[in-house]
C-alpha cells in the first residue's frame, strides 16, 4: 500500500466517526425533542451537549441544601428538577 492509500482510508475513519458523534450528540436528540414535541409534550430545548443536566444538578444542590421536616413534602427535596419542569410546563396532555 502506498502513502496514499492509507491517507485515505484514516481520513474516510475520521469523517464516518466524526459523523456518528455529530449523530449522537446533535441529531438524535434534537429527532427525540421533535417527536416529543409532537405527541404534546413540551419541554425544555435541547442544550448542547449535555442538555438540563446542569441545571438539574444545580437544583439538587440547592435542595439538598435546605433543611426538611418529617411533615413536609418530600417531592421538591427529592425531584427538584422534576417538579420544576411540571410547574413550569404542565403535566402530559397526550392523557
Amino acid at each position: 500500500m502506498d502513502v496514499n492509500t492509507i491517507c485515505y482510508v484514516v481520513c474516510i475513519m475520521l469523517v464516518s466517526y466524526a459523523l456518528r458523534l455529530l449523530n449522537l450528540v446533535w441529531f438524535k436528540p434534537k429527532k427525540m425533542e421533535k417527536f416529543l414535541r409532537d405527541q404534546g409534550l413540551d419541554g425544555n430545548d435541547y442544550k448542547f451537549p449535555f442538555g438540563d443536566l446542569k441545571e438539574m444538578m444545580q437544583s439538587i444542590v440547592e435542595a439538598k441544601t435546605k433543611p426538611i421536616g418529617l411533615t413536609d413534602d418530600i417531592v421538591p427535596r427529592v425531584l427538584p428538577f422534576v417538579q420544576e419542569i411540571v410547574a413550569t410546563h404542565g403535566m402530559c396532555k397526550c392523557l
